[in-house]
This record gives structure tokens, sequence and C-alpha cells, in this order.
């Protein structure tokens, strides 16, 4: 190339391909800062007392968990403690919510886009919907939080189900909500 022959040109090409390759990288990253103002589709929640069971003081930043939303008419059905105190936090709480896996799918990707987590991935499969996002965290690290809707199943009970019980056990949700330390920002 004819434009790459002088010492000046090759020096102005390097850097014009350094600054776009640094703000690529600046647009990529998480901010954990700006937040939208869309409408939510239902009552939201801070989800860090469903989560104070399986989170010591302290280990995931304020900012971070002050992010994470949940619907309010949500009720937690259980959790697990993957990392179990070994290398970074990795947690999970299980929640039902009273509404159809398609308003809480919307519900979430809306609430998390509100409270500036970046969405890397929202997809349907097989039984319902996942998305996955990455929020920075003022402890220096990226958190990524892990969203798997699907619908929820009536308990099992003996004998036929009436229709009232089938109507009353459908339109809720089943949604895990794992909360991964992602890595240092």
């Amino acid at each position: 190339m004819a434009i790459l022959k002088t010492r000046r040109s090759k020096w102005i090409v390097g850097s014009i391909v350094l600054i776009a390759m640094v703000l690529g990288t600046l647009f990529g990253l998480p901010s954990g800062g700006k937040s939208q103002s869309l409408p939510l589709t239902m009552d939201s929640m801070s989800a860090a007392p469903y989560f104070a069971p399986v989170t010591p003081s302290g280990v995931v930043p304020q900012n971070v968990l002050d992010a994470l939303l949940i619907p309010r008419n949500s009720s937690r059905t259980g959790w697990r403690n993957y990392d179990r105190g070994n290398g970074q936090y990795d947690r999970q709480i299980d929640i039902l919510v009273r509404a159809k896996p398609t308003s809480t799918k919307t519900f979430f990707d809306l609430a998390l886009k509100n409270q500036a987590w970046k969405i890397i991935n929202s997809r349907s499969v097989a039984n319902g919907y996942e998305i996955l996002a990455l929020h920075a965290g003022t402890d220096g690290y990226f958190w990524e939080i892990g969203v798997t809707i699907a619908p929820s199943r009536p308990a099992a009970k003996q004998g036929p189900q009436s229709p009232s019980t089938l109507a009353a056990s459908s339109g809720q949700s089943q949604v895990a909500l794992r909360l991964l330390q992602y890595e240092s920002a």
C-alpha cells in the first residue's frame, strides 16, 4: 500500500487502529452506571433479602444487590451454594413468580436494563427462557446473573386434579437466579 510507505503514515494508521480498538473495548464493557427508565410490567422489589441466606455480608457489592430486582409477588422456593466458600462467589436462588413465563421474561429484560445490567444473551430454550447479563461491581469485579424462566408445574397429588386446581397452578413461572463473581474489571 502506498499510504504505508512513510514512517509518519505508519504512525498515523497505527494510532487510528489503536484508538478504534480502545473505543470498541470501552463500548463493549458493562458500565454499571447508566440505567434506563423503561416501565416495568410488574411491581418490583430487591432480590437482596432472598439472597441473604447464601450471601455473607459484604461478599456481593451493594451496588450489584441493589441492581437486582425481582417481581414483588415472588416467593423463594430454594437456594443453592455452588462455590461452597471455595473460590469466586457462585450462588443461586429459586423463586416462584405468579405470572406467565412470557410476562416474567419481559419483566426481567426490562428490570435488568433499567438497573444498568448489560444483557449478553436472551434466548428461548426448550421449556422457557434464559437471560445472561453482566454488571460492574464496586469491588472491581464484573458480576454475572443468569436468569432461567420456566413454567411452574403443579405439585403432584394423588388422584385426578380438578379444573380449579389446574387453573390455580397455571400462569406461574419458576425462576432460577444464579449470581456469579465473573472476573476483575
